[in-house]
């Protein structure tokens, strides 16, 4: 495995409960050492991150600045919009599957291979979108491994909120969740006109009465990194300052 820091290296992952390798794509900070123990950040939709959101910058800008702890980024990109729906998407056939993946193998393999802090209070879940749906799916399935998980504009349906009204151990989470105000009439990636406002509107008004950290934001603009990007420095900060 390729360790240079500071870049962003790619490899792949044979998933024994997906039956197919994956591919994932990691960061390893300036100054990388091991001499200490990161922790670390989980994107879905990852090549988006570190493209649109320019992630491992912000981190390192933060870093500079010691306003946050020490970090790796590691990330499950997305091959295209299709695979999103199977895989990403809480109605999608791989669902399921993909989510058991990240709680056992995935994190198994990134503490095999890296000095992480091996805490679930460590560790934090993003994804933006149908990916944003997926890091919630996984802390909703894993809350003792994944605690923390930011959605920037979800894809929410009542199914989905029927998934966090059947968890019994909501109060282990800590969720960060945002919503852009242009998003109640939208084009979607697959070209459908969609209403992203009014299902997170019903998420959010359904967690805030639940014992959980919990922080949502409403936010100018739209289903774009323009609106999330700006978000990234506060999510690092709430959870690695």
């Amino acid at each position: 495995m390729d360790m240079t820091a500071g870049k962003i290296h790619t490899t792949e992952i044979e998933s024994e409960v997906c039956g197919e390798k994956f591919e994932i794509q990691y960061y390893l900070p300036k100054n990388f050492s091991d001499l200490y123990k990161y922790n670390v950040i989980i994107t879905f939709d990852s090549q988006d991150f570190f493209k649109y959101g320019q992630i491992e910058r912000q981190y390192q800008k933060l870093r500079e600045k010691e306003e946050m702890d020490r970090a790796i980024i590691v990330g499950v990109p997305y091959p295209d919009v299709e695979w999103r729906n199977h895989y990403f998407s809480p109605n999608g056939e791989h669902h399921e599957n993909m989510v058991t993946f990240v709680g056992r193998e995935l994190i198994k393999w990134i503490d095999a291979n890296f000095k992480t802090l091996r805490m679930a209070d460590s560790r934090v879940l993003m994804g933006e979108s149908l990916a944003g749906t997926f890091a919630f799916s996984v802390a909703l399935q894993y809350p003792t491994t994944f605690p923390n998980a930011v959605a920037f504009s979800p894809f929410v349906d009542d199914d989905f909120i029927e998934r966090f009204k059947n968890q019994p151990n909501l109060m282990q989470l800590n969720l960060y969740h945002t919503i852009g105000l242009e998003e109640d009439d939208f084009k979607t990636i697959m070209g459908e006109q969609a209403d992203f406002l009014t299902p997170n509107r019903k998420l959010n008004a359904f967690l805030d009465l639940e014992p959980l950290e919990y922080e949502y934001r409403e936010l100018e603009g739209g289903h774009i990194w323009k609106t999330w990007k700006p978000e990234l420095e506060r999510v690092l900060k709430h959870y690695l300052a």
